[in-house]
C-alpha cells in the first residue's frame, strides 16, 4: 500500500487513520513536518500513510473561494506575505554596480541584522565592511537562499579580493532559524569563495 497524496485543504488532521498492520490513531498525533510536505505515519510499523503538500498562495485563494474555512483564515497571512515580498524586492540588492568600491586585498563583509519589527517597519539585513555600511535591505527569516544570492553579487563586484561573507552574532539566529542546512551552507559558500580566490 502506497501513501495517499492529499492537498493541504483536503487534509483533516482530526480524523482517525488506519494502517494495514492493524494500528489506528489520530492524524494530528502522527505527523512529521518537512520543508515541502508533511506526512502521517503508522505509530506501530512506521509505514507512511499520508503525504500532504503545503498550500501555495494560489491554492489558498482557490480554496477560500469555495468556502474552505481554513483557507479563509489563511488569506490574511497570504496577503501579508505577498506585501512583504513586494517591499523586500523593491529594496534588495540586484546588481554589482549598486555596491561601492572598496579598498583592500582581502575583503571580509559582515552580514548584520537590525530589528525594526517593533519600531518603524521591516527588520533589515545590513552589509558592513569594517565600520562602513555598504548596503541595507529587508531581512528574510531563514533567508539562506538570499544570503547565497547576495554572496555571488558581492563576488561579482569584488572578485578574488572578496573572501568571506560573515554573519554576525546578531544576524545568525534570524538567518538560519530552524533551517538545519543553513549553517553548513554558510560554511560551504565561504569555503568556495576562498577556493576560488586561491586562499
Amino acid at each position: 500500500m502506497s501513501a495517499k497524496l492529499l492537498s493541504f485543504y483536503d487534509y483533516d488532521r482530526d480524523r482517525t487513520i488506519s494502517c494495514p498492520c492493524g494500528w489506528s490513531g489520530l492524524c494530528s498525533e502522527n505527523e512529521d513536518y518537512f520543508s515541502e510536505v508533511l506526512d502521517v505515519r503508522c505509530a506501530k510499523c512506521d509505514r507512511m500513510l499520508l503525504i500532504v503538500s503545503y498550500p501555495t498562495h494560489d491554492a489558498t485563494r482557490a480554496a477560500a473561494a469555495t468556502g474552505n474555512e481554513r483557507a479563509i483564515e489563511n488569506l490574511q497571512h497570504v496577503n501579508e506575505r505577498e506585501a512583504f515580498i513586494s517591499r523586500a524586492k523593491v529594496r534588495q540588492l540586484k546588481r554589482a554596480n549598486q555596491l561601492p568600491n572598496l579598498d583592500g586585498a582581502e575583503l571580509v563583509i559582515e552580514w548584520d541584522f537590525e530589528d525594526r519589527e517593533r519600531k518603524d517597519g521591516d527588520s533589515l539585513t545590513v552589509l558592513r565592511h569594517g565600520d562602513r555600511v555598504i548596503w541595507r535591505e529587508v531581512a528574510y527569516y531563514e533567508g539562506i537562499d538570499r544570503f547565497e544570492e547576495v554572496l555571488w553579487i558581492l563576488r561579482k563586484k569584488y572578485g578574488d579580493r572578496f573572501i568571506e561573507l560573515r554573519p554576525t552574532d546578531a544576524s545568525i539566529s534570524y538567518l538560519c532559524g530552524d533551517d538545519m542546512r543553513a549553517s553548513s551552507t554558510i560554511d560551504w559558500l565561504n569555503a568556495e569563495l576562498k577556493r576560488m580566490a586561491g586562499k
